[in-house]
């Protein structure tokens, strides 16, 4: 099962996070956390939201540990470097995040992580009966107002567009408009997505997280 770690801004949207979560480890991947993400996802969420904390309580789930010697990823933005620190710790292979830029190349390489952008991550790896499951818990639980298979498919797109165009075939319903531009950097590490396997090599140069033979 591969690890995989979520940063505090992807914890903080609790349909991204309901998607990891519900579909993870039927796709083959297991996400997780620490109490540094935890803690700042929670100060960012809307009132009324579940916190990661309850969720995990709910689940059963433990945090990881908290990773030490941060300051060690030099080149990575202020606080990100302790949630690189956890993401080793861990021993998560990809670190899922909305900021893939904050996180520095050789950061990453030194840990042998790749940061991704959620969408791209879940179009990659979230397979195609994990997202039927996903999308049937979304209609169960949502009755004000009610929505349907096909309805919550195109509304996905407003956040995930990657995600729905993997599966676009599912329904025969156009997206919905996404919402945010996708951000210039939506992958960066070594590590690819698809097949797992790190290269340094400039040869192998990874595009849009897959290496030459996985593209």
């Amino acid at each position: 099962m591969t690890i995989v770690f979520l940063d505090a801004n992807v914890l903080a949207k609790p349909v991204t996070r309901t998607v990891l979560m519900v579909g993870g480890v039927p796709s083959g991947f297991k996400p997780v956390w620490s109490l540094a993400a935890e803690v700042e996802a929670t100060a960012h969420m809307r009132p009324r939201a579940i916190s990661p904390a309850l969720v995990r309580e709910h689940l059963g789930l433990m945090l990881t540990p908290s990773g030490d010697r941060p300051e060690r990823f030099a080149g990575t933005k202020g606080a990100d470097q302790q949630i690189l620190a956890d993401a080793a710790a861990a021993r998560a292979r990809f670190l899922v995040t909305e900021d893939v830029d904050d996180y520095a190349q050789a950061d990453l390489t030194s840990v042998g992580i790749s940061a991704v952008n959620p969408d791209v991550f879940l179009a990659e790896r979230l397979t195609r009966d994990a997202y039927a499951t996903v999308i049937d818990l979304f209609v169960e639980r949502q009755v004000n107002p009610p929505t349907t298979p096909a309805g919550f498919h195109a509304a996905i797109a407003r956040q995930h567009p990657r995600l729905f165009a993997a599966h676009a075939d599912l329904f025969d319903i156009e997206p919905a408009h996404s919402v945010h531009a996708e951000p210039a950097v939506i992958f960066r590490g070594t590590r690819c997505l698809r097949c797992e396997t790190t290269s340094v090599d400039p040869a192998t140069r990874l595009i849009e997280g897959l290496c030459p033979a996985c593209r």
